[in-house]
């Protein structure tokens, strides 16, 4: 063979062979990189995959078995620590918890690391119905704090409780296995079995808040009722309360007091209420072009009055509808002011000075504080139907009732009470001189056809 050929066969052989290592390095790259993802990276402990894929053989040890999800705090709690500490101690705080539950478990349990803060294992147990020792054992231990670079920080642990079944499957295990520690803060031990009907409670908020972007684009699910609002001296309806429902249709009526709560927790509120504040006004034009001048109050949520923007959009509604600011009241709890005071009281003012009455809702239900009722941007004060409803009969207490309106009315708001359910209080609170209710008594909210129809049926004043 000619030396010029027997250079071409040795660089043939050399690209061969370095065709074949490398194929075989990205073998090995391949495997160590889904060996590395079955590892947490903060603890070195088995993650959640390696928990499904070891599911099968937990479920298959004798005797009865109880899975124990062991969270080291909650979400709040855990961002408190990173804002003020920082991400590598925060990863110190979850190494140090780890190894103080790790010295509570019995030998050879295997602990797997199935999310930030989360750690699940089985232990045997002789009776699935009672708390096994070692939850006790751990809810003890983390009572006090973990010492993380000589800081104690509270661990605020929660301990939930599953019986292992392998018909329940791995990640279904795992994920009611997390309910019920989250259950478990509420729990004076910090230990809880799961609970299905708190994890239907659980999946059905999920469900509504999930559901409810197709109800703000369906026709037909969400709609607005209205409940008259009457002058207690002259009996003339002025004006109605804008009330929101909604008809799932799988889950028929929902109560505006189960989702509302949940939707203000999320991004949902501004649509939602955006839905209300259209729906309302546009319906309120129709009210005044069929004749009945009318102011519709509409509820506003604390979120609602602590986003920049908020007065702009409204009074762009009002504007549009055709109305005049003094067709629309605005109510809001005591609540709003806490949760960012100086933009709400900023916003409710430049909406008063716009024209549009504002009331503030509930007083009386939550932690009222009569002294800061003078500095409140406020026209109307709705008192609390915990206040009304005692009023069955002649007697019956009425002395904080009393001076609620006398305070407010002194501090020049108009008082409505809500509640009014019997004769004998619209006749008191008339007496009292209270300027306005709204209750059962008078009209039970409606659909906008049924009050028109309400309205022209009363004798005009």
């Amino acid at each position: 063979m000619s030396q010029q050929a027997r250079r071409k066969t040795n660089m043939a052989d050399e690209t061969l062979a370095g065709s074949g290592t490398a194929a075989v390095q990205d073998r090995l790259d391949a495997r160590f990189l889904a060996e590395l993802g079955r590892y947490d990276h903060v603890t070195r402990l088995p993650n959640r995959l390696q928990f499904i894929d070891q599911f099968t053989d937990l479920a298959a040890s004798e005797g009865d078995t109880m899975l124990i999800l062991v969270t080291l705090a909650d979400a709040k709690h855990y961002n408190e620590i990173l804002r003020a500490l920082g991400m590598a101690f925060a990863e110190d705080f979850v190494r140090a918890g780890v190894r103080q539950l790790a010295d509570l478990l019995p030998p050879q349990t295997t602990v797997y690391h199935v999310s930030v803060l989360s750690f699940i294992f089985a232990v045997p147990v002789e009776d699935q119905t009672r708390y096994p020792f070692v939850a006790s054992a751990i809810a003890a231990a983390f009572s006090g704090s973990i010492s993380v670079n000589a800081i104690p920080i509270k661990s605020q642990v929660g301990i939930g409780l599953l019986p292992l079944d392998a018909q329940r499957g791995a990640a279904e295990s795992l994920r009611a296995a997390l309910v019920a520690a989250q259950d478990s803060r509420r729990a004076d031990n910090g230990i809880a079995f799961y609970n299905h009907q708190s994890d239907a409670a659980n999946l059905r908020a999920f469900r509504l808040l999930a559901d409810l972007p197709a109800a703000l684009a369906s026709p037909d699910q969400l709609r607005l009722h209205y409940q008259p609002r009457i002058d207690l001296q002259t009996g003339r309806c002025h004006g109605a309360e804008a009330l929101l429902r909604w008809t799932h249709p799988d889950l028929g009526s929902i109560s505006p007091a189960e989702f509302i709560p949940l939707v203000e927790q999320t991004a949902l509120i501004g649509p939602l209420t955006d839905w209300v504040m259209s729906s309302a006004m546009t319906q309120n034009r129709k009210f005044l072009d069929a004749g009945h001048t009318m102011r519709v109050s509409i509820n506003a949520s604390p979120v609602n009055l602590s986003e920049a923007g908020f007065d702009d959009v409204l009074l762009h509604r009002c504007d549009t509808a055709g109305l005049e600011p003094r067709h629309i009241e605005l109510e809001f709890t005591e609540g709003t002011l806490a949760t960012n005071s100086a933009r709400a009281v900023q916003q409710l003012g430049r909406l008063r000075e716009a024209g549009i009455d504002v009331a503030l809702d509930d007083f009386g239900s939550g932690y009222s504080n009569l002294s800061y009722l003078a500095r409140i941007p406020a026209d109307v004060l709705k008192i609390d139907q915990s206040f009304v409803r005692p009023l069955k009969e002649p007697g019956d207490d009425d002395f904080l009732l009393r001076h609620v309106i006398s305070i407010a009315q002194g501090l020049g708001f108009r008082v409505c009470a809500e509640g009014i359910e019997t004769a004998h209080a619209y006749a008191h609170l008339r007496e009292l001189g209270c300027d306005e209710g709204q209750g059962y008594f008078m009209a039970r909210p409606m659909p906008s056809d049924l009050l028109l129809q309400w309205l022209d049926a009363r004798p005009k004043p």
